[in-house]
């Protein structure tokens, strides 16, 4: 794995054995949105993807939709990823509930 995915993988990503599930979309999103806020030249997906299986960690498809399995975004770098790019994903718009507790989400490991 490359020193570039390793630190992203570092700021923000934890493995997990829970049957999490990222969706390559959010996590190709999260690690465009890193690039750009660490000045980082980003790679293609597939790098990134097979960075990842290198890791263990396999692509699953649920009702049409390509995720990583075992994985959770953290760190404080998601937060400001899902209030500043108004990204729904998974979660949903956030509201003035939910963004209060952001932080404290994210960062959880």
């Amino acid at each position: 794995m490359t020193q570039h995915i390793a630190h992203f993988s570092q700021d923000c990503l934890t493995i997990t054995d829970d049957g999490s599930l990222v969706s390559v979309e959010e996590l190709e999103s999260l690690y465009l949105y890193w690039c750009e806020h660490t000045d980082q030249a980003p790679l293609d997906t597939s790098s990134v993807l097979e960075a990842l299986a290198a890791l263990g960690l396999v692509e699953a498809q649920q009702d049409g939709v390509d995720y990583v399995e075992g994985l959770v975004l953290t760190g404080s770098i998601v937060a400001d990823f899902i209030l500043s790019d108004d990204f729904a994903g998974v979660w949903g718009v956030p509201t003035r509930w939910d963004v209060a507790a952001l932080p404290d989400v994210a960062t959880a490991s």
